[in-house]
């Protein structure tokens, strides 16, 4: 009972983390315009991705995991089994976009590569979402595929009736193909990043003169400049797709031993490898701003823009409690404060030496009622 009490506060924990760190990448990458562009969109919609994964799967774990038992009906606890397998395949598609376009950034074209977003690529974005349901909604209704409740567990469980030379190849086309296509693609992108690496010192010294001289840097500096920036984003990539390794490692072993070679586990250590595995929707908010600073400024001014929103809502809804319903805006956008400073001295201006300044103001804020059309 204490064990799956702590476990289902860490299942809390990581909703309480992970949806508004996920929600604020895709708020800073949508405000900055200078994130506009194919990589951080990518970042962006698998932050939106770990978002639903953390409410449709992570979120009723936690109720189930203290309770000791599934709470949601038959139907739910098929439902739940088929989005942990939508979003790992959609999670999976997103790391192999994300690390082929480094690989086309660096490796493929570094000097033709178009970052922008153009036609091709929102298909792919459209491919990435569409891909997972089509192979979740095929798997489900085949008749060698069931899905059961684990009482032991508190969710549900998938079992196949294939022949049994089919539990390598599955493995291997799930589990072993995608991760060999990540492992290629930033294996190739860090062997270039290594072989740029060498050459920083002269790129920087060649960019740092171009800059003061009267020419500026040409074309192909500014290309080995963006190499070099490319260069981190790299190093970048290859964390996040450890930190992703890392988390799913468990929960693929388990998997596999489990329902291609019946291996029969503790209840305990497979309720937390699928905790492992809902880790991996919180590490991604970190890692950038840990790694990435104009991300980490980012950020920063996106929570000043939102606390801003925040205390202009607030003083909204309370100016009737402390009179911010005197302060109006002018034509030029400022607070025009005039009327409550008249009111505080009193009611009638015609009876009081109001500077001309401050009528004027009184005048713009509030127009005489016959000049008011109706």
């Amino acid at each position: 009972m204490v064990f799956s009490q702590v476990l289902a506060a860490v299942h809390a924990v990581i909703d309480v983390v992970g949806f508004p760190g996920n929600l604020l990448v895709i708020a800073t990458i949508f405000m900055e315009s200078r994130f506009h562009v194919m990589r951080y969109i990518l970042l962006a919609s698998l932050a939106g991705s770990d978002i639903l994964f953390l409410i449709l799967g992570n979120s009723p774990s936690i109720a189930s995991t203290a309770h000791e038992r599934w709470l949601y009906g038959e139907t739910m606890c098929k439902l739940h089994y088929l989005v942990l397998r939508y979003f790992y395949l959609n999670t999976v598609l997103h790391l192999i976009a994300v690390s082929y376009e480094r690989y086309s950034a660096i490796v493929k074209s570094p000097l033709t590569y178009n970052s922008s977003i153009t036609r091709s690529k929102v298909v792919v974005m459209v491919l990435i979402w569409s891909v997972p349901f089509l192979v979740c909604a095929i798997t489900f209704f085949r008749r060698s595929e069931s899905v059961f409740y684990h009482p032991k567990l508190f969710f549900c469980m998938g079992t196949t009736d294939a022949p049994a030379f089919h539990a390598p190849a599955a493995a291997f086309i799930v589990i072993a193909v995608p991760i060999l296509i990540i492992f290629f693609l930033n294996w190739r992108v860090l062997k270039t990043v290594n072989a740029i690496q060498s050459n920083d010192q002269p790129v920087i010294f060649l960019e740092s003169t171009a800059a003061n001289s009267n020419n500026g840097p040409s074309q192909h500096q500014q290309h080995d400049a963006r190499r070099i920036k490319d260069r981190k984003a790299a190093v970048d990539v290859c964390i996040i797709i450890a930190a992703f390794v890392i988390c799913y490692l468990p929960e693929w072993t388990d998997f596999v031993l489990r329902n291609y070679f019946e291996v029969e586990f503790p209840p305990e250590v497979t309720q937390t490898t699928r905790c492992i595995y809902y880790i991996s929707s919180v590490t991604n908010p970190i890692i950038y701003s840990v790694r990435k600073r104009e991300f980490r400024g980012a950020v920063k001014r996106t929570l000043r823009r939102i606390g801003g929103l925040c205390a202009i809502s607030f003083a909204s809804g309370t100016d009737n409690i402390i009179g911010v319903h005197d302060l109006r805006l002018t034509p030029t956008r400022i607070p025009c404060i005039a009327e409550s400073r008249a009111a505080q001295v009193g009611q009638n201006k015609n009876s009081l030496n109001v500077p001309k300044g401050i009528e004027m103001n009184l005048q713009r804020c509030h127009p005489p009622k016959e000049e008011i059309v109706e």
